[in-house]
């Protein structure tokens, strides 16, 4: 009897344990191969991705432009601060001259007083001017500020002038936009005030307008006055005011129903509806950290540090906000179609090119360029609508002619849903991290049940060859 005599029935050949063999050890890198291929893909599309939000940055960045070019026409932000009542008074001190001589030197100087009571109404009526493709807003302001000045008082100063120059006082106001001021008038004291543009060295403010404002002393000193400003000003962006005095009280009306409240603290009283808006604030001095009077030689207001309340006028449908926020989630998008393609083709035992892959991969991405092209001519909503509709017909009828019709429109379902998922979640605004986890979670729990009868280990096997006869 031959060492090689024939197994019995149901006895392994050589052949099916070379073939068990192979699936226990080569299958299990095979199915690695596949799975680090399809990340590797994924990754590679982070490049066009990152030249998309590269264009984006771009256009956003040349609408900046064209809003300060308007803006240098129109008028720019606005930020109005005061008033203020500046008053000079001289001082004198001793001292030694090159002989050793006592010698008597008068200085000026100069003593900042706020309003006991100011009061701040503005209404606004807003604007859109266009240049090129771009819109900006832009608005026109009548502002009427009144108060009550005190009779001022040195004496909380705590200095004890030789002189005070009463007839050389001022009123000043400080605004950030004098070049935009249609027409300017103030009474104070009972009288109209000649205006002057610009402000002096001593004055509490960069920028502004004055008027001289002598004050007749009675007795031992001038008595409490009244003024009133009335201003008529173009600007963009935002207004702001900036409360200088014991209390005070603003109000901000516009026909813009989008505000955008900035500063501290926030309005009292607030009304939006959509023809517009109306707020009020009322502020204590000591909410504002600013003292009620200084000498300019000790204290100097610092801008960027001052208290000030105003509202912005915010464009909920910016569309390179929005577009930068839809592309921020391109590579889910991909990641996800490819991920279709990944389990259906292993389900059917479809072998799917990285040639394909890419080009589906490039189509994605071209839905955003589509969609900020679009977006910039017509109303986002049509114009996302517009984009979605090319792209997922596009990746459908290529997926259907090149791997398999099933193939088609499975992908073509599945990015038609994660395209009108993230419109949805583009809306929100409160539960967008929440609604997107939810989403992602969603799609995972869809791919483990696709793949949860796959047998791993058997990738790249051939499909079992019929019996022999």
């Amino acid at each position: 009897m031959s060492d090689f005599a024939d197994p019995g029935p149901g006895s392994p050949t050589i052949q099916s344990l070379a073939r068990n063999a192979r699936r226990r050890f080569g299958s299990g890198w095979e199915a690695g191969k596949r799975v680090s291929f399809f990340i590797l893909l994924v990754l590679i599309m982070l490049v066009p991705l990152g030249m998309v939000e590269g264009v984006i940055e771009e256009r956003a960045y040349t609408k900046r432009t064209v809003a300060d070019e308007i803006g240098a026409q129109w008028g720019p932000t606005q930020s109005i601060g005061g008033p203020v009542l500046v008053v000079p008074y001289e001082v004198s001190r001793v001292q030694l001259n090159s002989d050793g001589d006592p010698k008597t030197i008068v200085e000026t100087r100069y003593a900042v007083f706020t309003p006991e009571e100011l009061h701040i109404d503005a209404a606004t009526g807003v604007q859109k001017r266009y240049k090129s493709i771009y819109e900006v807003l832009v608005y026109g302001a009548d502002v009427a500020i009144t108060g009550r000045f005190a009779a001022p008082d040195f004496g909380q100063l705590g200095v004890t002038p030789t002189r005070i120059a009463w007839d050389q006082s001022s009123l000043v106001l400080g605004l950030s936009g004098v070049r935009a001021v249609n027409a300017v008038s103030l009474t104070a004291a009972g009288s109209e005030r000649q205006i002057e543009a610009g402000v002096l060295p001593y004055h509490p403010f960069d920028e502004g307008i004055c008027a001289a404002l002598p004050l007749q002393t009675i007795g031992a000193g001038p008595q409490p006055f009244d003024f009133a400003f009335q201003l008529s000003l173009n600007g963009r962006d935002h207004i702001a005011f900036q409360p200088l005095g014991r209390q005070s009280e603003i109000t901000i009306r516009s026909d813009w129903p989008h505000p955008n409240f900035i500063g501290t603290p926030l309005p009292a009283k607030r009304t939006i509806t959509a023809d517009g808006f109306n707020a009020s604030w009322s502020i204590s001095h000591i909410a504002t950290g600013s003292p009620l009077a200084w000498l300019t030689h000790e204290y100097k207001p610092q801008p960027e540090r001052a208290t000030s309340v105003g509202v912005a006028l915010t464009e909920p449908g910016d569309v390179h906000q929005q577009t930068d926020r839809i592309v921020k989630y391109g590579i889910l998008v991909i990641g996800l179609t490819f991920g279709t393609i990944f389990v259906v083709g292993l389900l059917k035992q479809d072998r799917v090119h990285l040639v394909q892959y890419l080009l589906i991969g490039a189509s994605i991405t071209l839905f955003y360029l589509l969609l900020l092209s679009l977006a910039e001519q017509m109303d986002f909503a049509l114009s996302y609508l517009i984009a979605s509709l090319v792209d997922i017909a596009i990746v459908d009828w290529y997926a259907g002619a090149t791997i398999r019709r099933l193939m088609g429109w499975v992908t073509g379902g599945v990015l038609a849903l994660v395209h009108a998922y993230l419109y949805v979640l583009l809306q929100m605004e409160s539960f967008s991290l929440l609604s997107g986890t939810i989403g992602l979670l969603v799609a995972l729990l869809g791919v483990m049940i696709a793949t949860r009868k796959v047998d791993w280990f058997a990738l790249g096997d051939p499909r079992e060859e019929a019996a022999q006869p």
